[in-house]
């Protein structure tokens, strides 16, 4: 008996085995009918069991087909165990023939079927839910088990202890080995996942970002072949990293790597000289940390190119020594405060004018916003200024940029260094992002989703001209985009008054 209850349970194990790795197959080409083709093929293997079933009685067999209906009733729920106790019934009339053990084994397969159903759908507790079906099958046995005794006076020991001992062994193992299984899966699939969204960090981040094994680049984004002076990242794979930097601080670099390597700090981060692949010398920030990848100590540099940083660094030091002991940062946004936006802006200005290098304005208004107050309240307007100021902020990331909220509603933006052209694509961006939030304002004027008025003007500054006539032409421009119709960017061109409307 004992052997033939073991070969039961092998059975049953091996088929849970590979019904795990089905499943998965199955629930993603039949959702909709996916506890049909359990309990169908519950059904199948219930059979099989009954089939390598054991003789005890005149009247009866036993097998773990019980444990199957379980189990088809944790994958598959009430619908499963109707179809598999249908199947099970139907083999046990046709092969066994119409008895009184297969009366009873009708009846216990009916009721487990059923009860397993409605326990699997109202119990939420995995282990609860398998506890309380073990139990009543365990229950549902014990008292056939007892009717028969005295029906047809059949002795119950050793034969009810031992099978009941392996409902419950087999009902716990085949919980636990389940719950192993899910946890292996879904140990892969964050693996998987997690793999995946390093890659795409990497490849989409703004910054250069290559991952090395011991000075080997083993992994890069286009971003860091464009600042390495490459055409694609495949051109940067298995190059040794201290080749690009310049001789002269290439002891330095070497010494400093192997301490960070060797030490217990996580993250580094200096600033290097590198000689790209074209011959041109470039300073970069560099931002170092270990990670494994591919099963061995890895470093992933994200790095940024800072030469205009550093050209214009010292001409900002002064103003940033006297902005930092003011309250420089607006309380709800997060963002630079007016007053921290019109020291920075007269600095970025001057250096413009100081180096003839062009300098853009970006004046965003939300659309409608006293509208999106009255309707859905202050709380709500609250939240919707922080997701705004967060799309700006995202936008104007570069060392150069500088964003702030400029009253209101109203927030401001300075590009520096930047062509018209370069600015109209980060000016639409951030129009186009913040419609991408999806925030109702059923009452605006321009659509039913918050949106943004933004004007923009770009220059080079003269003497002619002073550092608040760009803000009056932006404002000009941002005057027009509300008249226009709202939900735009229009440029302002100055000397030809002639604005662009995208």
């Amino acid at each position: 008996m004992i052997k033939d209850l073991f070969l039961n349970f092998s059975l049953l194990i091996f088929f849970l085995i590979g019904f795990n790795r089905l499943q998965n197959f199955l629930r993603q080409r039949y959702q909709r009918d996916f506890p049909v083709f359990v309990g169908l093929i519950h059904g199948i293997f219930g059979i099989i069991l009954i089939f390598f079933g054991m003789k005890i009685y005149e009247n009866n067999i036993l097998d773990l087909r019980q444990l199957a209906i379980l189990t088809a009733a944790y994958f598959g729920g009430l619908r499963a165990t109707i179809i598999t106790g249908v199947m099970l019934i139907t083999f046990r009339f046709s092969y066994f023939g119409v008895s009184d053990g297969s009366i009873y084994a009708c009846i216990t397969i009916s009721i487990s079927a059923i009860v397993s159903g409605f326990l699997n759908r109202w119990l939420k507790s995995y282990w609860l839910k398998w506890f309380s079906m073990i139990t009543f099958l365990v229950l549902l046995s014990c008292f056939f088990f007892v009717y028969q005794t005295i029906e047809y006076s059949n002795s119950v020991f050793p034969i009810m202890p031992i099978y009941e001992m392996s409902l419950i062994f087999g009902g716990v193992f085949i919980a636990a080995f389940i719950h192993f299984l899910n946890k292996s899966d879904k140990l892969k699939l964050a693996l998987k996942e997690s793999e995946e969204s390093y890659r795409t960090l990497i490849e989409t981040s703004p910054d250069g970002i290559f991952v090395q094994i011991d000075g080997i680049i083993k992994l890069a984004n286009q971003k860091a072949a464009s600042l390495l002076g490459a055409k694609s990242p495949s051109d940067l794979i298995d190059l040794n990293v201290f080749d690009l930097i310049e001789p002269i601080g290439l002891t330095e670099s070497y010494d400093r790597y192997y301490q960070f390597m060797n030490g217990d700090q996580k993250q580094d981060h200096k600033e290097s000289t590198y000689i790209r692949l074209d011959g041109l010398k470039i300073d970069f920030s560099f931002s170092s940390s270990k990670v494994i990848y591919q099963g061995q100590l890895a470093t992933m540099v994200s790095f940024r190119d800072i030469s205009e940083q550093k050209e214009s660094q010292r001409k900002l030091q002064h103003a940033n020594h006297l902005l930092h002991k003011l309250s420089i940062t607006d309380g709800l946004t997060g963002l630079a405060n007016r007053r921290y936006f019109d020291e920075i802006y007269k600095v970025k200005w001057n250096v413009a004018l100081m180096n003839q290098t062009p300098i853009s304005l970006i004046l965003i208004d939300i659309d409608s916003f006293k509208k999106f107050n009255d309707t859905y309240g202050h709380l709500e307007g609250d939240k919707c200024l922080q997701l705004v100021a967060n799309i700006i902020s995202k936008n104007l990331r570069r060392e150069e940029d500088f964003s702030a909220r400029y009253g209101g509603e109203e927030f401001i933006g300075i590009l520096s260094g930047l062509s018209e052209e370069e600015s109209i694509v980060i000016a639409e961006s951030i129009r186009e992002r913040i419609i991408d939030l999806k925030i109702p304002n059923i009452n605006s004027l321009a659509i039913p989703f918050v949106s943004t008025s933004i004007g923009l003007v770009n220059l080079v500054p003269n003497e002619s001209l002073h550092f608040v006539d760009a803000i009056n032409f932006a404002d000009k421009a941002l005057y027009e985009a509300k008249m226009n119709g709202r939900n735009q960017v229009i440029v302002y061109s100055v000397g030809t008054e002639v604005s662009f409307n995208k």
